[in-house]
């Protein structure tokens, strides 16, 4: 796949521009749908920011110099240098543990007093688990005194990212973080993501938006499955059989209907089977609360025909689609 333009999060980066230009007293916990685009922004945001800024991959297995980005980038050489012969294995996580070590490598190359210090953990709550998740935020609050104390920088932004819905349930409890959502492309974006995948002139993007709701990922994986939506459709489908026995089994399927309807209806028509079945969502990474505003203060509208409600949404339509398919075989 050749590297994509980056589309149409101008407004999410202005923002992050200004929040990191003024500092934070609380980290900012980024959630959002699977393959929105949370990473890239992130990416494209510490590589155009002015001052001194770091990006861990906390999914990063292997490879330190993968998991680390960084601003000025000639640091970058020097400090997986410097680390490579302590790093343990998994990297990502090694390093999103020990940030102060990493801030310690930098200053021995680079003055932080009086510059804005952004730092941004990729992927958090799959690297070290549900159990750690409000350890580490309250540890991430923690550090930011710590940096201003022992660092003097003009300004301190700590970004951390999560497709884990269950983990924003333990992060909500508190009062040590900043809550925002990051969501799919815009239609318009949407479109300018499929012209750069050169798709065949019979690709109809409107079908595209109806099933991917404007996901990136989801939108390079129907490229990279030739254009084939209904291929692509099957194989959700083969993913999900296994969790639609699951909820047949414990007598929700008129429970799941009603959400595949609207899925505000979660809310709406309360019930302790209702709140068993959005556990088995939200653990399956297939529904999700949107209750919250995005980085730049706005909030994603309703939208019936993306599974979209005015505070719950799927993830991406194909999953109310795929769902609702097999409901009726």
């Amino acid at each position: 796949m050749i590297e994509l333009k980056f589309v149409n999060r101008e407004e999410e980066l202005k923002t992050l521009h200004e929040l990191a230009n003024k500092g934070t007293t609380l980290p900012i916990y980024l959630y959002g749908p699977e393959g929105c685009g949370k990473t890239r922004l992130l990416k494209e945001f510490i590589k155009k920011v002015n001052g001194v800024a770091l990006y861990i991959d906390a999914l990063e297995g292997e490879d330190p110099e993968k998991a680390l980005l960084t601003t000025p980038l000639n640091i970058l050489t020097d400090i997986v240098k410097d680390l490579i012969k302590e790093v343990a294995k998994p990297v990502g996580q090694y390093l999103c543990l020990s940030l102060w070590k990493i801030l310690k490598h930098i200053e021995t190359k680079l003055q932080i007093r009086g510059k804005p210090l952004i730092i941004a953990v990729d992927d958090i709550t799959r690297a070290i688990g549900l159990s750690k998740v409000e350890w580490y935020t309250k540890w991430l609050y923690e550090l930011i005194k710590k940096l201003q104390e022992d660092y003097r920088p003009s300004s301190i932004l700590i970004i951390a990212t999560t497709s884990e819905g269950k983990s924003l349930d333990l992060v909500m409890r508190h009062t040590y973080t900043h809550i925002n959502l990051v969501w799919n492309l815009d239609k318009e974006a949407h479109q300018e993501l499929i012209q750069q995948l050169k798709p065949p002139k019979n690709i109809d993007p409107e079908q595209l938006w109806y099933y991917t709701g404007g996901n990136p990922r989801a939108t390079i994986d129907i490229a990279e499955n030739n254009w084939n939506i209904d291929s692509w459709i099957q194989k959700i489908e083969a993913k999900l059989r296994p969790l639609i026995r699951t909820i047949r089994s414990l007598n929700l399927t008129n429970e799941l209907q009603k959400l595949i309807e609207d899925p505000d209806n979660i809310e709406k028509q309360p019930s302790q089977k209702m709140e068993q079945l959005y556990t088995i969502l939200v653990e399956a990474n297939l529904f999700m609360y949107k209750g919250f505003r995005t980085i730049n203060g706005k909030h994603i509208p309703k939208n019936p025909e993306l599974g979209i409600g005015e505070y719950y949404a799927w993830q991406i339509p194909a999953y109310k689609h795929a769902l609702e398919q097999l409901l009726q075989r």
